[in-house]
């Protein structure tokens, strides 16, 4: 018996050699899980600037100083700094997944003992690894190279670095899943609604 893990693609056939069978995320599920997590980072990145720009719009002139613009400014850096390692670094060391992912279902795990990514893990997966030990610098497209190169786990240049693979999550989770992503659609349209009142 076999105890090294088996990583089928979706809908491939059950193997029978005895080692745990683990179902790889599918290329949609991972394209949709970038492109939520792009949606998120870019509202969390906006909305510490909106509320900035809130702030300063309902102060007069004379409240308005350099000291005031500086504190905000360092006040919204600060917070995005930390909402962006929130979503891309904690989520993935205390959930195993960030906010697209858990939304597509699917998870990161370490290949060695298959257990959610470490801090190590965690930001080692955000270092560029064009022209690393990884793989020849090829540009953007090393990533899809990777991908398809790897036949076995499917990884891309970050999860090779960081000794990852990204898994389909457990069936029991659609519910948590719309109920993380109600939030985003009600995120943008208070941005939305925020910018044209400051405007």
């Amino acid at each position: 018996m076999s105890s090294r893990p088996i990583f089928v693609e979706p809908g491939a056939p059950p193997h029978g050699d005895g080692g745990p069978v683990i179902v790889l995320a599918s290329r949609r599920q991972r394209a949709a899980a970038r492109l939520i997590d792009a949606l998120t980072v870019t509202l969390a990145f906006i909305a510490p600037q909106t509320l900035l720009m809130a702030g300063i719009i309902g102060l007069d002139d004379q409240e308005i100083s350099f000291e005031l613009m500086m504190a905000m400014s360092l006040a919204a850096l600060l917070a995005m700094t930390w909402l962006w390692l929130f979503l891309r670094v904690v989520r993935l060391v205390l959930w195993g997944c960030t906010v697209g992912q858990r939304i597509a279902g699917i998870r990161v795990i370490r290949l060695d003992d298959l257990r959610f990514p470490g801090w190590k893990e965690a930001f080692r997966r955000l270092w560029p690894t064009w022209g690393s030990h990884v793989s020849p610098g090829t540009g953007p497209w090393s990533d899809l190279l990777a991908y398809h190169g790897d036949e076995r786990t499917r990884r891309c240049l970050h999860d090779r670095t960081a000794g990852t693979v990204v898994i389909r999550s457990a069936e029991d989770e659609p519910v948590r899943r719309a109920v993380l992503a109600a939030p985003l659609p009600v995120m943008a349209l208070a941005i939305v609604v925020g910018v044209l009142l400051i405007t």
